[in-house]
């Protein structure tokens, strides 16, 4: 996935239309952050401590599972993997980190792990009062109180798909797409999704035409590689870092500075 930050208005309608798509239950009191059950979080974030009036700008960044697969691709690890006991959490044949509500005995190990805080644990029983009952997304099922749950890039609908395009005698998977649902909400098209392992695909040919406006979260070792290859190639060897697949793009430096988690 690529997120545009500079046509992003922080509507917050990917955040609204991934909550009714994947069955997240709304309570009375959401000033508990922590407790709040959220699989994209827009986050607000200024230049202000910087910059004075009239140079103040304001940025509104989408942030969800980054779905990171460690050092190797070709054998993905990511962080929260490789630390649950019973995995329920894995990477399947999508490419996508998966999250079985149902396996999951509620240790948080993959929480501690994640360098995104992309997971949430639920605190309470999913409540679904009067008419929401209706809308409930029955390709989803409803997560009991104890587990951790996170977004998953609508997998649910790559599965449906792929059960399509195998009725129509379609046999390779990787032909299937799909658009999660907050990618297809976005009114500014913000948001592109795609197969990276794909040159020909809108997101690969988007992020090779815009490199220079690139950059992945609090991931300072893409800077490294620019800077030296060398040295980037020992850090990889030494570190498991989580190589995140949901690239951002800007043309604001401040942005890209603040990023980096110096």
């Amino acid at each position: 996935m690529a997120i545009d930050l500079d046509l992003c208005t922080g509507c917050g309608d990917c955040a609204l239309a991934c909550a009714q798509e994947n069955n997240m239950p709304v309570f009375e009191d959401d000033s508990d952050l922590p407790k709040r059950v959220q699989f994209l979080d827009l986050m607000k974030v200024s230049n202000d401590r910087d910059a004075a009036y009239p140079d103040v700008e304001v940025c509104y960044i989408p942030k969800m599972c980054q779905q990171c697969e460690g050092n190797d691709p070709k054998n993905p690890k990511p962080p929260c993997v490789s630390v649950c006991p019973v995995v329920a959490t894995d990477v399947g044949d999508d490419g996508i980190v998966s999250q079985i509500w149902s396996r999951c005995i509620g240790c948080r190990y993959c929480q501690a792990s994640c360098p995104y805080e992309a997971r949430a644990f639920n605190w309470w029983k999913p409540r679904y009062e009067g008419d929401f009952k209706k809308s409930l997304n029955p390709d989803v099922s409803v997560a009991s109180r104890g587990t951790v749950v996170k977004c998953q890039f609508c997998s649910h609908i790559w599965k449906r798909e792929r059960d399509r395009a195998v009725a129509g005698g379609e046999l390779d998977i990787n032909a299937v797409t799909y658009t999660p649902a907050c990618v297809a909400a976005c009114p500014t098209r913000a948001m592109v999704f795609g197969d990276l392992d794909d040159p020909g695909s809108e997101l690969s040919r988007l992020l090779s035409r815009e490199k220079k406006r690139t950059f992945r979260l609090i991931h300072t070792i893409d800077e490294m590689k620019e800077k030296d290859e060398k040295k980037w190639k020992a850090m990889m060897q030494a570190k498991n870092y989580p190589n995140p697949k949901v690239y951002y793009l800007t043309s604001k430096a401040w942005i890209k500075e603040m990023m980096k988690f110096k």
